[in-house]
């Protein structure tokens, strides 16, 4: 022991020294190597209160999303995005209290989310599995595998399925998948209605490479209501569609017109991460093509060598696309096969009168900018405004002619504020929320301007080291009572072309206050949590899943070694703690929404009936959770069937006032969701 101790003494003098006399490069290794031996990776999760009720209130006009006979809601997680205009907000809640409740299937990476339907379950397309499991059905409740459906071709993955309501069947869902290879409809129960070959696409080359990395990845179909189709985008930049009702190819392929993005090909990856991909990650590459690396994933999540590595919006009104990707390879100067320029493009369908299809895809509308995005095109409810992140920290936001309305700055690249993954887009008092490689944002859109209403307070774990940060993960979710978040403690290094790479050592979900964005509760997913390159996703009885990426947890495996737990694929749910807490902020939300679909009767009475069918969800949430709220002590039957009577009391006042449109009866409806609320509160 006495030797071990002389060895590290004599190592940390030597390291000492270089640090004193050395390049940067050898003071940086040296606080690399202090860190991995003196840091706390067990930093402990301070206590939260009980949340109390929200602060926060709609308040004005709303946003009003365009619903159809298949996508009519926005109570579940049914896309990537939550929805066809990737908005990132449900209607629902999300537990006020949560815990890590089950881990399952370590041995699928989980490049994407997954998506539910009404009864809670859950679809996941894997990346690469090694059993080409091309589309799995989890229990929601257990997280058991239901069932599977294989693919016989090469496994593409990551081909985020979608759910939609059936028009023939009212009550019923249908679940929709397509990849490169293939695309198919099938029932919950896993029957198949049709299953077919993907029409318009080349095959994929046998090899994997940096430069056709595109070529094996779609992000899953989205639904577009004039053509009664699911289209996909390719992550080399080809639009196709097949017709929902049969699967057959509806409109010629489109090949966006931008070249790939720039790419490193003799990146350096860190010693300590490549003896991971024989260990830890090993479940990564087991089902991959041949040729795939752990530097062609890296090479995906910075988007490089592709044209596009984000989704895509459609307007559920016009049933135009809204896509980031990459712009002409001349716009940048010079044409060498690569554009360092990025772009939105709004895509039109319109009739083709001389082609083999009814309809063609047209580019209506573009935005340049330099430096390409790392952001989802998310838009408003109306359809007449956008925003993405461009590659130096703007926010941008445009409108349907691809003409900039105001961009606004959210500080340096360098300091971690380029804007990530999807733009979330509320549909109450213009506030979008904006996540960097560190924060989380709230803005104010003010019209011809915006405004940061707050930069998120992450203070989830007390007595960190001083290298260590407390940062954002993940998209920012909007619930029914906050903001969901995925977040974790842990040191930044700069990787992968100077960008800070943040590395957590632990992870967890949580709630924001979305008036101030403090932290309302935390739930530390300890020795079974894993990070994502994915999306925060909520469930319908109020948990959060988040798919198993552990991109960034290995580069912190690859520092502390066995000091932390060890990377894992699969998923985690959190599961909500306390319901009688969770159904006072049911309640609290209905009563708000109800206070202002008051108001605004008068100048905008469609925002009052949006209001009072989006209540109805929660109304809905609230019954779905109940049976578990009994079941775990939280309240009893009795306590239960007094709350669903006055709930129905409510849903008559709304049937009520959609016939007399009497002020009263909201009124009074406000009152009986204030008795709820005041029965489920805590006393202190």
């Amino acid at each position: 022991m006495k030797t071990i101790k002389k060895v590290f003494i004599i190592s940390i003098s030597f390291f000492l020294l270089l640090g004193v006399v050395g390049c940067k490069k050898q003071r940086t290794l040296l606080k690399l190597g202090w860190m991995k031996y003196t840091a706390d990776v067990n930093p402990s999760v301070r206590k939260f209160e009980t949340p109390k009720r929200n602060t926060w209130k709609p308040r004005g006009e709303r946003q009003i999303h365009k619903a159809n006979e298949v996508m009519a809601t926005r109570d579940i997680w049914r896309s990537r995005h939550g929805d066809a205009f990737n908005t990132d907000e449900i209607t629902t809640a999300v537990g006020p209290v949560l815990e890590l409740d089950w881990v399952a299937n370590n041995d699928y990476f989980g490049a994407g989310p997954v998506v539910m339907d009404r009864k809670g379950d859950i679809y996941q397309s894997p990346k690469f599995p090694y059993d080409k499991a091309k589309l799995i059905k989890f229990d929601g409740q257990t997280g058991k595998i239901l069932w599977k459906i294989f693919s016989e071709k090469i496994a593409t993955g990551g081909s985020l399925p979608l759910v939609l309501d059936d028009p023939n069947n009212p009550g019923q869902e249908i679940i929709y998948h397509g990849t490169v290879s293939e695309v198919m409809a099938l029932h919950p129960d896993g029957k198949i209605i049709y299953r077919k070959p993907t029409r318009g696409l080349s095959p994929l080359p046998e090899k994997i490479t940096l430069r056709n990395l595109g070529s094996y990845h779609s992000y899953g179909p989205n639904y577009h209501p004039v053509m009664d189709a699911l289209v996909a985008v390719t992550g080399d930049g080809r639009i196709w569609a097949f017709d929902r009702k049969t699967g057959n190819q509806t409109i010629e392929t489109f090949q966006l017109p931008g070249a790939i993005a720039p790419l490193k090909a003799d990146r350096k990856i860190p010693k300590a991460v490549k003896k991971l991909v024989d260990g830890d990650l090993k479940f990564m590459f087991d089902g991959a093509p041949d040729g795939y690396t752990f530097q062609h994933q890296v090479a995906i999540v910075l988007g490089e060598g592709v044209n596009n590595s984000n989704f895509f919006s459609i307007d559920q009104r016009t049933g135009a696309l809204w896509l980031t990707a990459t712009d002409l390879d001349e716009k940048d100067g010079k044409k060498d096969g690569i554009s360092e320029y990025g772009a939105v493009y709004r895509v039109d369908v319109v009739p083709d009168n001389n082609g083999p299809y009814k309809w063609k895809f047209d580019i209506g509308a573009t935005l340049s900018f330099k430096g390409g995005s790392a952001s989802t095109a998310s838009f408003r409810g109306d359809g007449k405004r956008g925003y993405v992140g461009d590659a130096f920290g703007n926010l941008i936001a445009y409108d349907y002619d691809g003409k900039i309305i105001w961009k606004l700055s959210l500080g340096s690249v360098e300091s971690g504020n380029q804007i990530i993954a999807s733009v979330t887009v509320a549909s109450d008092n213009n506030e979008i929320f904006c996540v960097t490689r560190r924060d989380v944002f709230k803005i104010i859109d003010k019209g011809t301007k915006a405004e940061v209403a707050w930069r998120s307070k992450f203070d989830m774990y007390e007595d960190i080291n001083s290298q260590f940060h407390q940062w954002n993960l993940l998209t920012a979710l909007v619930t029914a009572n906050g903001i969901a978040f995925h977040a974790g403690v842990g040191p930044s290094v700069k990787l992968f072309g100077g960008t800070p790479t943040f590395c957590p050592v632990k992870v967890g979900v949580g709630l924001l206050d979305r008036e101030t964005g403090d932290v309302k509760w935390y739930a530390d997913g300890g020795q079974r949590g894993n990070s994502t390159l994915s999306i925060t996703v909520p469930t319908i009885d109020g948990g959060i899943i988040i798919t198993h990426s552990p991109i960034r947890r290995a580069i912190a495996r690859g520092i502390f070694g066995d000091r932390i737990h060890p990377v894992r694929g699969g998923l985690s749910k959190y599961s909500p703690k306390r319901i009688d807490i969770m159904l006072r902020d049911i309640a609290a939300a209905a009563s708000d929404k109800t206070v202002r679909a008051l108001e605004i009767s008068q100048v905008q009475p469609e925002g009052t009936l949006a209001d009072l069918k989006e209540n109805k969800d929660l109304f809905n949430q609230a019954r779905f959770v109940a049976p578990k709220a009994i079941k775990d002590g939280d309240m009893t039957e009795i306590q239960w069937q007094t709350i669903n009577q006055n709930l129905m009391k409510v849903e008559a006042n709304y049937t009520e006032w959609e016939r007399t449109q009497k002020k009263e009866v909201l009124k009074n409806a406000v009152d009986i969701l204030e008795e709820i609320v005041k029965g489920l509160t805590p006393v202190n």
